[in-house]
């Protein structure tokens, strides 16, 4: 039962998240802790780049035995452990080994970007401090390399992300669990532009659950920051562009409205959660009987259309539960104008707090749902058929009213 309940905990997230009145406002600091100091000095060795190039030409290539030729970035107590592939606008990470700890390096060459996601970090992890049920990562160390690579070093996020953390439910159980999830992520998200932030690279990738089955609640993580800027009330131009998750808008405009983007991520991020995929950006293969990505020329022509036409083409949401496809809905529609800001799930759930909560009744009734679709239907159940109608005989003998039952045959078992 106890590894029952860790999946299922998933769908309760912590009541304090939804009814605490979380504020921006924290104890004031000058900066980043002191762990969190940034080194600019100039290392003595020549610091080149991994020879990303190579790696695309040869992917089973030991990364290892590349990046060890110039050991770049070159920083004192910092060991890369793995290399991951190059991302957005020239985005490099690695799993790295700081003076002993696991964490993961950022290294960007664009220092607008790399400003915005440590004053996002540094102002979260301050108003974060007395909340359990929302976190972000902390910054280990801030650095800036010989070729102006400006870098941080961020705290490991040991635990599974929303794709790994519902890929490992039942399938019959990631209905409920994916619309009890909606609000808390919603609020988060709900809470970064409290704080006047935009996140801009929301995915379930960025997105991360604890789960603490002794007080039976979950912590969110929101990763991923790279992609955040201060909140304005003009449109803004995105920063990066998850592939499949963004709205038809930042296909078309050179600057949207951030908020209404984020919603459409949130909603794109709900879909991708039980449909397996984002909503565009990928086709079933039959030769490979799998989702594969589309070109990125197809892609843009798609979304263009989609922005026209302000029709959505997605494939069908595969969900049980109406009250997600409206969800669902709300955040992913075409036209900004008429999109919703994605606190209406939040405040919607604020007013109904019975929506999200689930009961032990409620998780056996998923469970025997489940058991019922597996039994051997034959017919209608003999214990959901009215009991066979009494008919009165007389007995001519005794003179005495005897009551005759008329055999039932609805059993749907040939053999009970």
């Amino acid at each position: 039962m106890r590894t029952l309940a860790a999946r299922t905990i998933f769908a309760i997230a912590a009541v304090a998240l939804l009814s605490s009145d979380l504020s921006c406002a924290g104890p004031a600091q000058s900066g980043a802790s002191s762990s969190s100091s940034a080194s600019l000095q100039a290392p003595a060795q020549p610091d080149l780049p991994p020879d990303y190039d190579s790696l695309r030409a040869n992917p089973a290539q030991s990364t290892a035995s590349i990046v060890s030729e110039s050991n770049w970035p070159n920083q004192p107590d910092l060991y890369i452990v793995k290399w991951h592939p190059e991302g957005e606008k020239g985005m490099r990470t690695a799993v790295v080994d700081y003076s002993g700890v696991n964490g993961l390096l950022k290294c960007t060459p664009h220092l607008d970007q790399y400003n915005n996601e440590v004053a996002a970090l540094t102002v979260f992890n301050d108003v974060l401090q007395d909340i359990v049920e929302l976190r972000v990562p902390k910054i280990l160390d801030m650095f800036r390399t010989n070729d102006n690579y400006h870098c941080l070093v961020l705290e490991m996020i040991n635990t599974y992300s929303l794709r790994e953390y519902v890929s490992m439910m039942p399938e019959y159980l990631r209905d409920v669990a994916v619309f009890r999830i909606a609000p808390y992520i919603s609020y988060a998200i709900h809470f970064v532009h409290k704080c006047r932030f935009i996140h801009g690279n929301i995915t379930p990738d960025t997105i991360y659950c604890q789960v603490n089955e002794e007080t039976d609640t979950v912590r969110l993580i929101l990763t991923g920051f790279e992609g955040s800027q201060a909140w304005s009330n003009s449109t803004q131009p995105s920063v990066v562009k998850p592939k499949g998750y963004v709205p038809p808008e930042d296909y078309t405009e050179p600057e949207v409205n951030q908020r209404l983007r984020d919603s459409w991520m949130v909603g794109a991020t709900l879909y991708a959660l039980v449909n397996g995929h984002p909503p565009y950006g990928f086709v079933h293969s039959k030769k490979h009987k799998a989702m594969l990505p589309v070109p990125t020329k197809e892609l843009e022509k798609t979304m263009e259309q989609v922005a026209e036409t302000g029709n959505n083409t997605y494939p069908p949401i595969k969900t049980k539960s109406e009250a997600l496809i409206k969800q669902i809905g709300w955040l992913m529609e075409p036209l900004p104008q008429y999109r919703s800001d994605v606190s209406r799930i939040y405040w919607k759930t604020r007013l109904d707090p019975d929506i999200i909560r689930v009961t032990k009744k409620q998780n056996m009734k998923a469970h025997w749902d489940h058991l019922k679709s597996k039994l051997p239907i034959i017919g209608t159940p003999s214990w959901q058929v009215e009991p066979p109608q009494s008919s009165r005989v007389e007995d001519t003998y005794t003179q005495f009213p005897q009551i005759q039952r008329i055999e039932d045959t609805s059993t749907r078992y040939k053999h009970p």
